[in-house]
């Protein structure tokens, strides 16, 4: 009997426990107490739950019902301050994402966003709802970007505004922007100067009866980077000019590595880079026009568009872009003038003169005119021409069925070499041989040579010596950022 009754006293003691330790677990809830807050906040608001976050907004405010979203992990949704968004005078466009750290910081980095900066916590902030946003600067533009990354859950937050916080109507919609901040245990990959560089291994290959032989030209400080199909490079001399949107940095040049000697920040973002034997460094944007830069700063201003490759000598080129018309540029006395050259209406059928109706790369050797493209008869297959400096055409290189080991992708460098020529595909992630008369010789890929992973080739130079240099980038194994590498290839 006595044990009957210790037994229901037991029993009603651990119920007891169970309800009051559940009732503290849930006042625990971080989730629950962060609803309950702003809904106690917010009691006299409509709200609209995206799952990731939630928005208690005014009655001023309407949101986009046909176009938003929400996923696992993914929401977004715009809100405007019209009768309907067409007639709006701001938007507001909220959105998350699950991502990993590298997508996160690719995109800070591509706002312009120094990551020391946003890392130490040295960018202004603004506190929106229950989170602490990064202001990012959107130059000029009048629109106004905040960010938030919620580390844990591995979720992005983004909140695009066309006018800025200080409007009383905008600040008022963005108090109510509450987010989902739930810990998964997650953690991010380390910072670009925090990870671990990527380390080439190197390995001579065979291209037909040639041996291939790689070396490493390593920075004197590792470039993690998150930038790639972007990067161009010339060598001249002992000094390395590497080419990045606004930036031109100048390392010095040895069989050691390259070590940083300076940078020149250019008025506008260029993509193209080739040079003449006076030091003149020809920097080309596309469709806008090309300049001169020597001796560190801007020496010349020109009326050619277009990417502009030189001819050995800097006495002529040709400039082509994409698919627009090419034109052969004379450099007389400094000043550069242009003429039509043979492929013109590339885009029209009708009128288009030679095979290409698109462009990727076009290298000038001291005997030919290599002119890498989509063939318009070919359903645009690629392929490398070969011309005479007169224009006329000498070989055809690249194979046409998919099953062919030169079949080619995107074309991102050539050379012409003392056996033959030699071509860097970035799709493909290989590198192409052809020896004089055009029969290809062999096919090295990227990770056999450098022992990459998935590289993209972003540029090649065929140096005085008949070696080769090759600029690419590779992802880190951490995901810390990519590596921009530098190779030299002998033995073809």
């Amino acid at each position: 009997m006595r044990m009957k009754k210790w037994y229901l006293v037991s029993v009603a003691v651990c119920a007891f426990l169970m309800t009051v330790c559940g009732q503290k677990q849930a006042a625990a809830d971080p989730k629950q107490s962060v609803e309950n807050e702003a809904a106690d906040k917010f009691k006299d608001r409509e709200s609209t739950d995206l799952g990731l976050f939630k928005v208690y907004y005014p009655d001023s405010w309407k949101y986009d019902e046909e176009n938003m979203q929400k996923e696992d992990g993914y929401a977004r949704v715009t809100f405007f301050d019209g009768e309907t968004r067409e007639d709006s005078q701001c938007e507001i466009r909220i959105s998350a994402e699950s991502e990993g750290a590298y997508s996160f910081r690719e995109n800070l980095d591509s706002y312009g966003v120094e990551l020391k900066d946003f890392a130490d916590g040295k960018m202004e902030t603004l506190s929106i709802g229950n989170a602490e946003y990064t202001v990012i600067p959107m130059n000029d533009s009048g629109s106004f970007f905040y960010q938030y990354r919620h580390e844990p859950s591995g979720i992005s937050y983004t909140i695009h505004t066309d006018i800025g916080q200080d409007d009383a109507q905008v600040k008022e919609l963005l108090e109510g922007i509450w987010l989902e901040l739930k810990d998964e245990g997650l953690k991010d990959a380390p910072w670009p100067w925090e990870g671990e560089p990527f380390q080439p291994v190197l390995t001579q290959q065979m291209a037909g009866s040639y041996t291939i032989v790689p070396e490493y030209i390593p920075f004197e400080e590792p470039q993690g980077i998150f930038e790639i199909m972007d990067h161009k490079f010339y060598k001249q001399g002992n000094q390395i000019f590497h080419l990045l949107e606004n930036q031109l940095e100048i390392y010095e040049y040895s069989a050691d590595g390259m070590k940083y000697v300076s940078s020149m920040e250019l008025e506008d973002e260029y993509e193209y880079i080739s040079a003449a034997p006076d030091g003149m460094l020809y920097l080309s944007q596309g469709i806008f026009e090309v300049i001169g830069v020597k001796d560190g700063q801007k020496a010349l201003q020109t009326t050619v568009t277009g990417d502009l490759t030189m001819h050995p000598s800097g006495e002529w080129g040709i400039s082509f872009w994409v698919n627009s018309d090419t034109q052969k540029i004379t450099n007389q006395n400094g000043n550069l003038t242009s003429e039509p050259w043979i492929l013109t209406g590339l885009n029209d059928d009708a009128s288009r003169q030679g095979p290409f109706s698109m462009l990727d790369d076009v290298e000038i050797s001291e005997q030919h005119i290599l002119v890498a493209g989509n063939i318009a008869a070919e359903d645009d297959n690629k392929k490398i021409i070969v011309y005479d400096h007169d224009g006329n055409q000498l070989l055809e290189l690249g194979g046409a069925d998919i099953s062919d080991p030169d079949k080619l992708g995107s074309i991102t460098g050539m050379a012409e070499t003392e056996n033959g020529f030699v071509a860097i595909d970035g799709n493909m992630r290989g590198i192409q041989f052809w020896d004089k008369e055009g029969v290809h010789v062999g096919t090295i890929r990227a990770k056999d040579i450098f022992g990459t992973d998935y590289p993209w080739l972003e540029d090649m130079q065929l140096l005085d010596d008949g070696s080769i240099l090759i600029l690419a980038t590779q992802k880190r194994a951490d995901e810390s950022a990519s590596e921009l590498m530098l190779f030299r290839l002998t033995g073809f």
